[in-house]
């Protein structure tokens, strides 16, 4: 049985649509899983280069070096997201304390390539897993702070707050997923199967990329006039932007406030007393004394202890089943006097 025939890419290649390509293939475990095995993934994002300073003509942007001096400040704009950060305010339905808006970026890139005359900007991004619209936020809030919309801090003001601030969401059809990367699965099994990776088709993928995605991205009705409506969307009057470090540390004396009050019962189980005053007595803390109670007198001792426990100790055989003798004042006075 031939389990590599030849020319297998080419002919799988003969039967998929212009916009779809294969470029090789390797072979995996059984119980392999490209979803839950997949430890980072990589993004891409296309805009138009006017889109990033309101000066710029939307028509036809030349380039120079105002043109590399934006670029350069949208990148530094996007790699602030690049580590571990709280993402709460980057997605919907997450508050900040849950664990699951903790998101680790390890890499923006920010390059500008040329279409038909015109400048666009390829943004990819490198992270181990995103959010519900993540990106398309942090895409729209780095825009919005380029063209002078938002404040710089705004940023990082969205990052380490616990107030959720209404971020800028970017459209949809200008975001592709470009690569899911396998670490942790090539290094587990390098010696029994190859390694999965696309770098032995880089330039193949590449040139697909320029030719067919990023084209057909720019090429479509939505991309130009898509973009621009947002964008005339995205307003301080709309989001707020100028407010944001306000409500963050208004947000932060309040929460300090709220971990510095102690509600009644707490104050009373600490034995403090209620700011004040108050008309209920507080409970006085309980503590335990150890007391050693002193030996009774031996009169007593044998009043107290059974008729058949005090004759077992002076060697009486003592039948357990007879029943004990009515305890009257004669009899006690014989115990005593025994």
């Amino acid at each position: 049985m031939v389990l590599e025939p030849p020319g297998i890419i080419e002919r799988i290649n003969q039967h998929l649509p212009d916009d779809i390509e294969a470029f090789g293939y390797v072979r995996v475990t059984n119980k392999f899983d490209a979803r839950k095995l997949c430890d980072r993934r990589r993004y891409g994002y296309v805009l138009p280069l006017w889109a990033l300073d309101t000066s710029l003509d939307r028509v036809k942007v030349a380039p120079g070096e105002k043109v590399e001096e934006l670029v350069s400040r949208f990148g530094a704009i996007l790699r602030k997201y690049e580590g571990t950060h709280n993402f709460h305010s980057f997605t919907k339905n997450l508050e900040y304390h849950k664990p699951q808006a903790k998101r680790y970026i390890l890499k923006w890139d920010v390059n500008t390539f040329e279409l038909n005359g015109h400048t666009f900007v390829k943004c990819e991004v490198l992270g181990q897993s995103f959010l519900y619209h993540q990106i398309r936020k942090m895409v729209g809030l780095a825009v919005a702070i380029s063209r002078g919309v938002a404040p710089e801090n705004c940023l990082m003001t969205a990052l380490k707050s616990r107030m959720k601030f209404n971020v800028p969401v970017a459209p949809e059809f200008p975001l592709y997923l470009e690569e899911c990367i396998f670490n942790s699965y090539n290094k587990k099994w390098e010696k029994d199967h190859d390694v999965l990776s696309r770098n032995n088709y880089l330039e193949k993928i590449n040139n697909f990329k320029r030719n067919k995605i990023d084209s057909n991205i720019i090429a479509s009705e939505d991309f130009h006039e898509g973009i621009l409506v947002w964008i005339r969307g995205t307003t301080n009057d709309l989001h707020h932007f100028s407010e944001w470090e306000e409500q963050a540390k208004q947000e932060k004396m309040e929460s300090r406030g709220r971990k510095k009050y102690k509600s009644p019962e707490k104050r009373e189980r600490e034995g403090d007393e209620e700011e004040g005053g108050s008309d209920r007595a507080v409970r006085p803390k309980l503590e335990v004394i150890e007391t050693t109670t002193p030996a009774a007198p031996a009169a007593d001792l044998v009043a107290l202890v059974p008729r058949q426990v005090v004759e077992a100790e002076k060697g009486k055989k003592v039948d357990s089943d007879a029943k004990p003798e009515p305890n009257t004042g004669d009899q006690k006075g014989k115990e005593v006097k025994e």
